[in-house]
């Protein structure tokens, strides 16, 4: 392209962004980005980080990975710390009903008028400097996230890994603790398709000379995260090795290495729950080398006061509705072992919708031994998996497609017995519409 063209390309494209911010308010601004898809790289993040004159340096941080379970564990360590009396960040994702969830202060998410000050300023800097012209959606919402956290005046932030870890735009981020919840196979096209080549990229997350924890016990991932903690001289804090814990969700006891902390009551359902509140504790306690000390009261306060929403939540009775955010094989898993430890012999209903990429046919399987009948729908946009596909996959159960959402979960209700139970899964993106058409 010549000067005259480019020169013509751009003012274009200025006039495009003006006309743009001013016809769509600052939400629909930010989900435009989205056209950007997913790209891992820390390049544009670390330039906004940097224009914005690093924020992320104004505070500690927490990095939390892992393919499940992160989001919870991530909820655990700021009710702790908030419990503690320190002023907390959270960044986690992606939101079940609005934006604002993501970017919490203090357990209370960001205000309209906050993302649209911050918001504006960032696409004032994307303008500005061509090379951030393809920020993708996750980039900008990190970057305000962390911003807002700097102007918060927050002692501590608490950051969930969007997906893998090594490119991972928190990953821009130097945490004081690195954690990682488990590794199973989920986002292929990006991570890779071994065990092995996911653990590599979630284990990018590791620092030089700090603390390193994970609850992953699958042996050639643990190899791969013990062998580059090594290389990267971080100290490993290994569940089984170095914490363990004991007990179910009603009362849980942790052991570490220096300390044990008993009567721990976990108000999220599921024994997996158990190794998320451990990779929890065990993290926040080492942050006391970094002068962020908490007490064992403060432990039990924080996890016993933890919320989590769309996690084995239920929002109904007779019969009762559990909306749960699994979206892949091992999340699945856990839920099904869940509902066998809670609804043991009781009439169980599927209302299941999934995005196109993920192995619906093993989650349907999973789901094929707990269930008495399906409800499959699907939820609003592109990538939502047509339901008529998804039948193919269910044997000599019953049966019913719903295209929408509401009329499915309305139709579930009514076929379900009084006694039964409707689960809710297969994408977040579902639960967040049922949350929403339910106002909760």
């Amino acid at each position: 392209m010549n000067k005259s063209k480019k020169c013509i390309s751009d003012l274009y494209s200025i006039r495009t962004g003006f006309i743009i911010s001013f016809i769509m308010n600052i939400t629909d601004r930010i989900r435009s980005l989205e056209r950007f898809g997913i790209k891992p790289g820390l390049d544009r993040i670390s330039s906004m980080l940097e224009y914005l004159e690093h924020p992320e340096e104004a505070y500690k941080a927490v990095i939390v990975g892992g393919t499940n379970g992160k989001g919870s564990t991530c909820a655990m360590i700021d009710s702790i710390l908030r419990n503690a009396g320190f002023r907390t960040g959270l960044y986690t994702s992606p939101h079940l009903v609005c934006m604002n969830e993501r970017v919490a202060v203090n357990n209370t998410m960001i205000s309209d008028g906050a993302l649209d000050t911050i918001g504006e300023q960032l696409f004032s800097i994307i303008e500005n400097h061509h090379g951030l012209s393809d920020i993708t959606y996750f980039e900008f919402l990190t970057a305000l996230a962390l911003e807002y956290f700097k102007e918060q005046h927050i002692d501590i932030a608490v950051l969930e890994v969007g997906m893998g870890g090594r490119f991972d735009a928190t990953n821009a981020v130097q945490p004081d603790v690195s954690t990682i919840t488990n590794i199973a196979m989920d986002h292929q096209a990006y991570l890779g398709n071994t065990m092995e080549d996911i653990a590599r990229e979630k284990a990018g997350i590791i620092r030089h000379g700090k603390p390193f924890v994970t609850t992953e016990i699958n042996p050639s991932s643990i190899h791969v995260l013990e062998t580059l903690c090594r290389e990267k001289d971080g100290i490993l804090f290994a569940i089984d090795r170095d914490f363990s814990f004991g007990g179910n969700e009603l009362n849980m006891n942790f052991y570490g290495n220096h300390s044990t902390i008993t009567d721990i009551k976990l108000p999220l359902k599921g024994r997996h729950q158990l190794y998320n509140a451990s990779a929890a504790i065990q993290s926040v306690l080492l942050l006391e080398r970094e002068g962020i000390t908490v007490s064992a009261n403060d432990i039990r306060n924080g996890i016993l006061r933890t919320l989590w929403p769309g996690r084995f939540e239920t929002t109904r009775h007779n019969p009762d509705v559990i909306l749960d955010s699994a979206h892949n094989p091992a999340g699945i898993e856990a839920l099904v072992q869940t509902v066998k430890n809670n609804y043991n012999d009781r009439h169980v209903t599927a209302l299941f919708a999934v995005s196109k990429d993920k192995d619906w046919h093993t989650m349907l399987s999973m789901l094929s031994g707990i269930a008495k009948a399906f409800v499959l729908t699907s939820y609003e946009g592109e990538r939502s998996a047509d339901p008529h596909e998804l039948k193919s996959s269910i044997k000599d159960i019953k049966t019913e497609i719903i295209p929408s959402s509401r009329n499915a979960l309305k139709y579930a209700v009514d076929i379900t017995p009084q006694d039964g139970v409707i689960i809710a899964t297969g994408s977040i993106y579902l639960i967040g519409e049922l949350k929403k058409e339910a106002g909760t």
